[in-house]
């Protein structure tokens, strides 16, 4: 492995899952190689926020107004330290070993450094065994792939800041919640930057808490993001391949 340069920040909303925090932070601290930033967006009104304030480093956490998810994962991307960063949910268990050095490493064999990096949350592999998606084929191998298909669930990865500067956002801030993967993906995609890491595990599952059916069962942020989706998926979205694709240096 290639002596780490960067290191990782996670940027995180949650809300109403302290304990589920505090297992993000512990699985990948005890198999990260580096030095992970933890940055978590609290909420002002949620009724467990004590418990955060229990389980959590002061410096791992802001609390604010209760925001949409996009708003909340750019604030933290805006406070983060470090070069690489990570759009999670705190229902991630890290399970691969030097995880952090596997995903700077790929980084660093791009000089520009624009490239959307993908860890396997085995949900995706699942969906694709069931609905058998040519996806599946991703899964065989534990070796790095870009992918060139139809986008597949991705709701945790990672950019450079020199990505999230050149479109001023980790998320796109016109959605509440949903795209945020479909969007990225297919902004790397046409970029042929899009790549998959399937050896390293961020095991994740659908929580069926009172958090995950309150964003899941709102039609209204659902609708909402349909909306938006049909009217900017073009012309916004090309406006970023164009100026991302202006600083590729390979």
């Amino acid at each position: 492995m290639e002596e780490q340069t960067d290191m990782i920040s996670f940027c995180c909303p949650s809300r109403g899952r302290p304990e589920l925090a505090k297992r993000l932070v512990d699985t990948a601290t005890e198999t990260q190689k580096g030095e992970t930033e933890f940055l978590f967006y609290l909420n002002d009104d949620d009724e467990k926020l004590e418990q955060y304030q229990d389980l959590l480093d002061e410096k791992h956490y802001t609390v604010g107004p209760n925001q949409s998810t996009c708003y909340s994962w750019n604030l933290m991307s805006e406070k983060a330290s470090h070069d690489i960063v990570m759009l999670m949910g705190d229902d991630v268990q890290v399970r691969t070993r030097n995880w952090d050095q596997l995903i700077v490493d790929e980084f660093n064999k791009y000089e520009d450094k624009i490239l959307m990096v993908i860890p396997n949350d085995g949900r995706s592999n699942k969906l694709a065994r069931t609905r058998h998606l040519k996806q599946e084929r991703y899964f065989i191998s534990k070796q790095p792939i870009l992918i060139e298909d139809e986008p597949f669930g991705a709701p945790h990865f990672a950019l450079h800041k020199n990505w999230i500067n050149t479109v001023d956002y980790l998320a796109p801030p016109f959605f509440w919640h949903w795209y945020v993967d479909t969007w990225t993906q297919t902004v790397a995609r046409k970029l042929n930057r899009c790549l998959f890491l399937p050896g390293v595990e961020f095991k994740a599952k659908k929580i069926t808490d009172d958090t995950g059916r309150a964003v899941r069962e709102n039609l209204n942020i659902q609708g909402r993001d349909n909306y938006v989706w049909s009217k900017v998926n073009d012309r916004h979205l090309n406006a970023d391949v164009t100026a991302l694709r202006n600083v590729l240096k390979n």
